[in-house]
Order: C-alpha cells, then structure tokens, then sequence
C-alpha cells in the first residue's frame, strides 16, 4: 500500500486528501460532466502511456484522478475569478456548466405525460380535446396531477 501511495504522488502533485476530495465532487455531478471527465481520462492515459514499467491499472486510476482534477479546476475558475487564469480556460468552465446544468432533466410530470404519450396524442387530434380537457381527463380517469400548461408544453416538445 506505501508503494502504491508513493507511486501516485510521483504523478500527483497533490495531497491523498485532496485527491479524495475532487473524486468525490467528481462522483457527485451529472452523468455529462462525468462523460467529460472520462474523455480526459483517455487523453491523460494516453499521455501516460509512455511509462511502460508502471502498471496498467495505476496509469488508469492517475489518468481518472487527473481528469476529476482538471475538471474541478476548470468548473472553479470561474468561481475565483483568478485574473492570472490562463486565457484558454475561461472558456471552458463556461462549456462545463452548460454541461452541468441540472434545469434539463424532466420533471416527474413530463415522464408521466411520456408514459401516456399516445392517449394524449389521441385525445388532442382525434377527438380534438383542448389543454384544459385533458388535464381534466388526465386527473379524473388517470389520476395524474398536470396542469394545461405542462400539457401544451408536452405536447409542443412532441412535434419538434
């Protein structure tokens, strides 16, 4: 275990806590800033791949732990607002957060109007149903909770 520690401190400029530290945020964050994360890890392992000796398996952790670094990095830079900052990466925590937006996911209503995406579809054109209609449709023989709004929404987000 000392051996490994050392091993990775050789590659790591950093302490073991601070390496926990930004794998944890890392783990915590949205499958895309986690996708990110594994494009990194693949450029830092290539990068890597010039020590033949090491082992595999260690190339591939430093390669993760580097890229939860770098991403952690760039996704603070803005928060600090370090004038110093390289002028490259000012952009890219900009692209990150994007990427880290949670507002995207849909809501627990839309999955419910997804699951029922043919009725509606039915309702609205072939009997020619209003938003209103089938919300009260919805509520009263289906039991769900979805407000026009959200239906006109749903069903705008359909014919795209």
């Amino acid at each position: 275990m000392f051996d490994f520690s050392k091993k990775l401190d050789k590659f790591i400029k950093l302490s073991e806590e601070q390496r926990q530290k930004k794998r944890r945020w890392l783990s915590r964050q949205n499958e895309m800033v986690q996708l990110e994360a594994f494009i990194l890890q693949k450029k830092h392992y290539f990068d890597l791949s010039k020590y033949k000796d090491e082992d595999k398996s260690l190339l591939y952790y430093v390669a993760h732990t580097l890229a939860a670094i770098e991403i952690y990095d760039l996704m603070q830079a803005k928060k600090v607002k370090n004038r110093s900052q390289n002028i490259f990466n000012v952009h890219d925590p900009t692209s990150m957060r994007v990427k880290n937006d949670t507002t995207k996911k849909p809501t627990p209503v839309m999955d419910r109007l997804f699951n029922r995406k043919a009725m509606i579809l039915k309702l609205r054109y072939e009997h020619g149903y209003s938003y209103s209609r089938i919300e009260k449709y919805l509520r009263d023989y289906e039991g769900l909770e979805a407000s026009h709004t959200q239906i006109g929404k749903f069903i705008k987000i359909i014919e795209e």
